[in-house]
């Protein structure tokens, strides 16, 4: 390595990986283990990077280490330096050839329980040799995956604001409301807001695309919801309103399966078609090989291709709201 100015020698690499693996797993031990080495040799690597810069990257608090300011400077550069040496072999990888490789996905927990499995297996069988990789969390978590270069694509279901974030429209979803078999609305195929005012409600949790969604519908009513139960799993929610604690509105794929099986009934709004729109979110820095651009095309066609597996007898899905292009939220 060359030598410069005041002694600091060129940053080796080695040093740099392992300085990053022991911050994004937060400790020595779990990254030794990533890194398949022993933790005093991952110690060791961090020393020499430490003398190299002439200051700590850590600081240590028994087995606990948190980064230091210019850990947390030199852990924002080294994230960028080794996406960077992803998006290399992404594209020499992209231009040997389609039939091998990788795409990594982050998404709201409802799209990787009910929706994507089905276009991951569509996608599966017409590419075999691709490795799909799928994490699931909240917006905010999806959001963090992707400014931090852990995923190539995120699936959300609200827009999203940020400089680094690119949003792109994919489908619209009809949301109905639901009943249990045996609660009087659960006979009408239409009911009045004034029906639902005073209903008792079985909600997801603050934050959630469809509560917002039911709390944005009561206040342009003017009036307040009357939530008995507030619940994180759609599951659990499809379980409280099956034993009639209460009405939810969820979307209808969500449902689909309940509402076949008769263990659920769903209405809808008279005069008004409630509905929340999905997103695709990539960073702007982010290389999009012809794999994860094909992964992208097939999601987006969903609303389309999902008639290859509805029971015969049900009607169509109704047109998503195409969009033009990226959109950023105001």
């Amino acid at each position: 390595m060359d030598q410069r100015g005041g002694g600091r020698r060129d940053v080796n690499l080695q040093q740099l990986w392992t300085f990053y693996n022991v911050a994004q797993h937060g400790g020595f031990s779990a990254a030794a283990a990533r890194l398949h080495l022993t933790q005093p040799s991952v110690s060791t690597q961090i020393r020499l990077l430490e003398e190299n810069y002439g200051i700590r990257l850590f600081e240590r608090f028994g087995r606990r280490i948190e980064l230091t300011e210019a850990g947390r400077a030199l852990f924002s550069y080294a994230e960028r330096i080794f996406h960077l040496t992803q998006q290399a072999d992404s594209a020499i990888e992209d231009l040997k050839n389609t039939k091998t490789g990788r795409i990594r996905i982050s998404a709201i927990s409802t799209l990787a329980a009910y929706y994507l499995p089905h276009i991951i297996a569509v996608f599966r069988r017409r590419h075999p040799g691709i490795e799909i990789h799928l994490d699931s969390g909240y917006t905010e978590d999806v959001v963090e995956s992707i400014l931090a270069f852990r995923c190539d694509i995120g699936l959300v279901g609200t827009t999203v604001s940020h400089e680094n974030v690119v949003v792109t429209p994919l489908w619209e979803e009809e949301l109905v409301i639901i009943a249990g078999p045996s609660h009087p609305l659960a006979r009408r195929e239409t009911v009045s807001f004034e029906d639902l005012r005073d209903e008792p409600l079985v909600v997801s949790e603050p934050g959630s695309g469809t509560r917002d969604i039911t709390d944005d519908l009561f206040r342009r009513k003017g009036a307040r919801p009357r939530i008995v139960m507030e619940l994180g799993e759609n599951e659990a929610i499809k379980t409280a309103v099956a034993g009639n604690l209460g009405l939810s509105l969820l979307s209808s794929t969500v449902v689909g399966r309940e509402i076949a099986s008769g263990s659920i009934r769903a209405v809808r709004l008279e005069g008004e078609r409630i509905a929340r729109k999905f997103y695709l979110i990539h960073h702007k820095d982010k290389y999009w090989s012809r794999i994860i651009q094909t992964f992208v095309e097939l999601a987006s066609s969903y609303p389309f291709f999902r008639e290859e597996r509805r029971p015969a007898g049900k009607a169509p899905p109704r047109r998503r709201n195409r969009g033009t292009g990226p959109v950023r939220k105001k």
